[in-house]
């Protein structure tokens, strides 16, 4: 059998694999923390499509790095310069995002000495900082769960769309949502602007019904959008960090609606209601229970809801409720949160 000498290997190269190894762990963390925790399908097919593209290079330097390595006698070993704890998914990802854009430009400056992958490790580098931008604003992005309770639907309201907000934000009522069919535009965007103004700093997400330039001129939350809008996947292309909800009103609506991934549904009506001119067919609680049961993301249950049927409705299962003229053409509207919030306590204890 012919023996084969190793030479002795070449600090370039020993560089090029120290590199090829921290950009490849680094990839695989960002990965899966778009993946699993930011979980934005369009962000993580972005980190795959660079793994795959590196992959190339790997594999085409793979034969000499792997003769050159020498781990066992590699003082960087030691060093403890990153070894600090991380304080939570933010820094774990920052750090992530460090050693890989460190790495390719490492890799891109060892690749000019023979002009080979120059370019595509550039590319690489710059591909990393963007999708650094929007993991981070995707982060900090404020969350639609299953536990919001009480969704209260501002249309035209008796004490006026600031006051019954300043009574929302009181009350510590979740999410509130503007939907005004009538108003001017420019009148629109002045009422939500006010809204912000009283809800901002607080617990109270503000979502804009229908109307995605209004949400983004007023500072919102989010957007609701409706069967008849744009689809949930133009407007993520528009905005990475707005919430978008989507109604569904029967489950053919609800199938085609997740496969455009809103952060939550509506679905209703479950009780007939006089808040739309044209009028939805009413689910009833069958109907509503089973799209409840398909959904795969938050889920609110909306129309007709008031204080003598609201039981019935989280009986099958909702824990978020969306409320509108119960509470809208009230002039006591504080009374009427009350008595929601009140039957979702209970619903709660019994639960614990």
């Amino acid at each position: 059998m012919k023996n084969t000498r190793i030479q002795a290997p070449s600090p370039r190269t020993r560089i090029i694999d120290v590199n090829v190894n921290r950009l490849s762990e680094a990839l695989r963390v960002i990965e899966d923390v778009i993946r699993f925790h930011i979980r934005d399908e369009s962000l993580s097919n972005r980190v795959k499509s660079i793994r795959a593209s590196f992959d190339l290079f790997r594999k085409e330097q793979k034969g000499d790095m792997l003769f050159s390595r020498e781990s066992e006698i590699d003082f960087g070993r030691k060093m403890s310069y990153d070894k600090n704890n991380r304080d939570g998914i933010e820094s774990i990802l920052g750090s992530a995002f460090g050693r890989a854009q460190e790495s390719s430009r490492v890799l891109e400056e060892f690749s000019k000495i023979n002009k080979h992958s120059t370019e595509r490790m550039k590319e690489m580098r710059y591909s990393l900082y963007d999708i650094e931008r929007v993991a981070v604003i995707l982060l900090h992005r404020r969350k639609f769960t299953n536990d919001m309770g009480l969704y209260l639907i501002m249309t035209n309201p008796k004490i006026g769309y600031e006051k019954l907000t300043e009574a929302a934000v009181k009350m510590n009522i979740k999410v509130i949502q503007l939907r005004d069919k009538i108003m001017e535009g420019r009148e629109l965007l002045r009422t939500a602007k006010a809204i912000k103004s009283i809800v901002k700093n607080s617990d109270t997400l503000f979502i804009v019904n229908d109307r995605l330039d209004i949400a983004l001129l007023s500072d919102a939350d989010g957007v609701h959008l409706g069967q008849t809008d744009i689809p949930v996947e133009e407007a993520r292309k528009i905005s990475k960090d707005l919430i978008i909800g989507k109604s569904t009103h029967n489950s053919i609506q609800l199938k085609k609606a997740l496969k455009e991934q809103p952060d939550y549904v509506g679905i209703g009506p479950i009780y007939p209601t006089d808040s739309k001119k044209i009028k939805d067919r009413v689910l009833g609680f069958r109907n509503a229970k089973s799209m409840l049961e398909a959904s795969s993301v938050p889920s609110v249950g909306i129309g007709g809801i008031k204080d003598h049927n609201i039981k019935d409705v989280l009986n099958i299962g909702f824990t978020n409720i969306a409320v509108l003229s119960f509470i809208t053409e009230s002039g006591n509207p504080i009374r009427e949160i009350k008595k929601i919030q009140s039957a979702l306590r209970r619903k709660n204890d019994i639960k614990r």
